[in-house]
């Protein structure tokens, strides 16, 4: 009896068939057997996915006034990780609109994670702001361990 099997398992995979040659003698029932190693290398993966309460992703809080608290706006993250990680983010230009985040990093205690993590954005507009449009900017990062 020889066995043939296929497998696709994506990035490598091996299959060792080995095989038996099953006779009856003297009456006598005869046992086969058959072993197939399976083996696979599960690449590291890593998936963020951040979703914002409006298109393009922005927070869009619109016209604000100085002495005025906004928010908070939540920006939802998604990290899939098969190894801890850490979650990082870079803020620039939130000191003239007094951006604040809720979300710490998390390179104290790094984590395998596929749920989701929220961050609450607020404003707290100094009354030192001139008039005039801007824009506050935060990138995430996440990164294996």
């Amino acid at each position: 009896m020889l066995v043939a099997v296929i497998l696709s398992l994506g990035t490598a995979a091996a299959v060792l068939a080995e095989f038996a040659t099953l006779s009856e003698a003297d009456g006598a029932t005869q046992a086969g057997f058959c072993t197939v190693r399976v083996a696979a290398v599960v690449d590291p993966t890593l998936a963020l996915t951040v979703t914002t309460p409006s298109a393009d992703q922005t927070v869009e809080f619109g016209s604000v006034d100085p002495g005025t608290t906004y928010g908070p706006e939540t920006v939802t993250l998604i990290v899939r990780s098969n190894l801890a990680c850490v979650i990082t983010k870079a803020i620039t230009g939130a000191e003239p609109i007094g951006l604040s985040t809720s979300l710490a990093d998390t390179s104290a205690s790094p984590k395998t994670a596929d749920g989701p993590l929220s961050d609450q954005y607020s404003l707290a507009v100094p009354w030192t702001t001139p008039p005039g449009d801007y824009t506050a900017t935060v990138q995430y990062t996440a990164v294996q361990k």
